[in-house]
């Protein structure tokens, strides 16, 4: 992944993996190649040539050569070839030799036609490897001679740490991978690479040892640690954030309204709920060995074959792509096996009750299909396997058109009463029951009062979320004449029409109506949820406070809040996110205080080691009230490179976050010092 691996995958057909092989024809010649690929996820499995520039690399990419453009070229002697980059048996060097010291000995490389991914200008030159004489043992004790071997072997296998200093360089140094530095250790690492061949061995000089890691590294815990300012580092940050912000590990949250589960409620269905309920349970069963044979996590993956995550085995690129073409069919085959059990019982049911005629056949089949999806959306969910059977009416979704036609004249009484926005409709009854108070005044017209009810819901959510400054707040947050601020300034905008078009985007033309599009009040619902959209993409300004003193870093917690908040909310309904009453078959544990793995910084600012000698309770102070923490630990010792200190805290994913974030700027021992962070946050 893009965090541990730092990897982000290219479209299929942008790039691919691919065998390398020799021209035995003859007819390349150098710089050129023949890379002909099938498409991926489609029947007709057709086959296309590439013409012009392709990027082409070979893993350990570490020296600036490894990475080298050529010409693709269509030869039809070699369209026989599929899926494999050919490289020509011409020309002064070998290609693959040319990276990384390949030798085409079953080398898999990466082939990239997507220009918007190609380096400007030439080829870099390629790294010279060493041609090492292999190390001779004695002809004596052959075993003896082996156990040297593997001893030799084990005290040399140092390729990861010689990795790690490679990359720790090349986002150190201004001229990174091009830095004598990187080249000198790239050289070693490919030393390295062939001890097995060789026995040739290579280490780190002492000047080669990095002292600081870049955060993207994760060596917090234990090495001294800097904020990155490379592209490893960004991209790192930026799925950081959005990681403690948004919870993408759900279970199936099937739960259906009352009005949606009458659209499908068919006159009489309660005849097949018991059969209904057993085929449910079998075919629960049958799509739960579908998930534990493949690691997969939710039912959705497999009826839409788009698998997110796979077991361990299963993690490289083509292996989950086979894994996606087998749980197709499977999915596949379980839908026809699901479709014969239906109408096997549609036909025993018609011959159990001698109805012989088209008309009640459709009946008894209407009846039937109605069960299924009535036992299925009003199942407990108490067991895991009904929870992850949501897809077992849709097998027959032809059935269920039909009996949506059936029902059509009923089910236009029963949209007249639906909620054209569910959500907001949840918020505006949750809210009324709440505070009992009647469920119109919740949806009442009076803007003055929708303001005023959603203002307390605003309230409620920012109290839960520890946002709303109280007694007890150990940690930043914001008073309440703040929040209403902030509040009122966002009706005021959304009154005059500067925010409509943004709000109206979340509106469908159906929708308008009930929307805050469609008419000049909003029912506090609306509100709710534009003011959690609002505070997602809008820079928070604080009003002058006196007890918001750091006001600029709750703009970036409020901000990660709602963004967190307005998730769940979309993938969870759950309205307990917001501080109303909780559903509990919709409830997850999520946002919990807990302590997270220490930070390692260098302290280079004589003023914040001072500080931190006579009063370390107070730079805990500062650095919880800036971050949000409930806790702060520090501890500080010395190394051979200088002093440091070990960062500890507790509190809520993105809390911790936004403190490492902190501790990690350059800035921070002048901030501590002056006790003040308005002036750095900008930077």
């Amino acid at each position: 992944g893009l965090r541990t691996k730092s990897r982000i995958s290219v479209a299929s057909s942008a790039g691919r993996n691919m065998l390398g092989v020799m021209d035995e024809t003859g007819l390349l010649h150098y710089g050129q190649v023949f890379v002909q690929y099938t498409e991926m996820g489609t029947e007709s499995k057709a086959t296309h040539v590439l013409t012009g520039t392709v990027l082409v690399t070979k893993c350990p990419c570490l020296h600036p050569g490894d990475v080298r453009k050529f010409e693709a070229v269509d030869i039809p002697a070699l369209r026989h070839i599929r899926d494999c980059i050919v490289f020509p048996a011409r020309g002064e060097r070998p290609h693959p030799n040319e990276m990384a010291g390949s030798d085409l000995d079953g080398d898999e490389y990466v082939v990239i036609w997507d220009k918007d991914l190609f380096f400007p200008g030439p080829n870099h030159k390629a790294m010279t490897f060493r041609d090492h004489t292999v190390v001779r043992t004695s002809d004596g004790n052959l075993e003896e001679a082996m156990i040297q071997f593997i001893c030799n072997y084990i005290k040399n296998a140092n390729i990861g740490v010689m990795s790690n200093a490679h990359l720790a360089w090349a986002d150190q140094l201004p001229d990174g991978i091009f830095s004598d530095c990187c080249l000198k250790i790239a050289d070693k690492i490919s030393v390295c690479l062939d001890f097995a061949k060789t026995g040739a061995a290579s280490h780190l000089d002492k000047q080669e040892k990095p002292r600081l890691y870049p955060d993207f590294m994760e060596k917090g815990c234990h090495k001294n640690t800097y904020r990155s300012k490379r592209i490893l580092g960004q991209l790192y940050r930026l799925h950081r954030s959005l990681e403690t912000v948004v919870s993408t590990d759900f279970q199936n949250h099937f739960v259906e309204s009352d009005c949606q589960s009458k659209l499908f409620e068919y006159p009489g269905w309660q005849v097949y709920k018991d059969s209904a309920e057993r085929l449910l349970a079998e075919y629960a069963l049958q799509m739960q060995r579908i998930l534990d044979q493949h690691g997969i996590r939710c039912e959705g993956e497999v009826v839409a074959g788009l698998v997110n995550r796979v077991s361990d085995i299963n993690k490289s690129k083509k292996e989950k792509d086979n894994v996606e073409e087998l749980v197709t069919k499977q999915y596949r085959h379980l839908v026809k096996s699901t479709r014969q059990r239906f109408f096997e019982s549609v036909d025993a049911a018609c011959k159990d009750r001698g109805m012989s005629t088209d008309v009640e056949r459709k009946v008894v089949l209407l009846r039937m299909i109605s069960a299924w999806y009535m036992v299925t959306c009003t199942s407990s969910g108490e067991e895991s396997d009904e929870r992850r059977s949501c897809s077992f009416p849709w097998a027959l979704a032809d059935a269920l058109l039909e009996l949506v036609k059936a029902l059509s004249p009923h089910n236009a009484k029963v949209s007249q009463k639906m909620p054209k926005n569910l959500l907001v409709s949840k918020i505006n009854a949750a809210f009324a029951k709440d505070s009992e108070v009647e469920a119109e005044e919740a949806e009442s017209t009076t803007q003055r009062s929708a303001e005023d009810l959603a203002f307390k819901v605003v309230t409620k959510w920012a109290f839960k979320d520890e946002l709303l400054k109280s007694p007890k707040s150990k940690h930043s947050s914001v008073c309440e004449p703040c929040l209403s601020y902030i509040f009122k300034e966002f009706v005021k905008g959304i009154s005059k029409g500067q925010q409509r078009a943004e709000v109206m985007n979340g509106y469908s033309e159906e929708a308008a109506g009930d929307g805050p599009c469609g008419s000049e009040s909003f029912t506090l619902g609306d509100l709710v949820l534009e003011f959690l959209k609002h505070l997602c993409g809008t820079r928070v300004q604080f009003p002058p406070c006196d007890q918001c003193k750091w006001s600029s870093s709750m703009t970036r917690t409020i901000t990660m809040a709602a963004v967190r908040t307005y998730s769940l909310l979309a993938i969870t309904r759950d309205l307990c996110h917001l501080g109303l009453p909780c559903e509990p078959k919709l409830h997850e544990p999520v946002q919990i205080v807990q302590e997270g793995n220490p930070i390692r910084i260098q302290v280079k600012h004589p003023e914040f080691m001072e500080l931190l000698r006579h009063s370390p309770e107070e730079v805990e102070e500062l650095l919880r009230d800036w971050s949000g923490v409930q806790e702060v630990h520090i501890r500080g010792d010395t190394s051979h490179s200088g002093h440091y200190l070990l960062v500890s805290a507790v509190g809520r994913d993105w809390q911790r976050w936004f403190l490492q974030e902190l501790v990690l700027q350059p800035w921070l021992g002048e901030a501590v010092e002056k006790k003040d962070i308005e002036s750095f946050l900008g930077e």
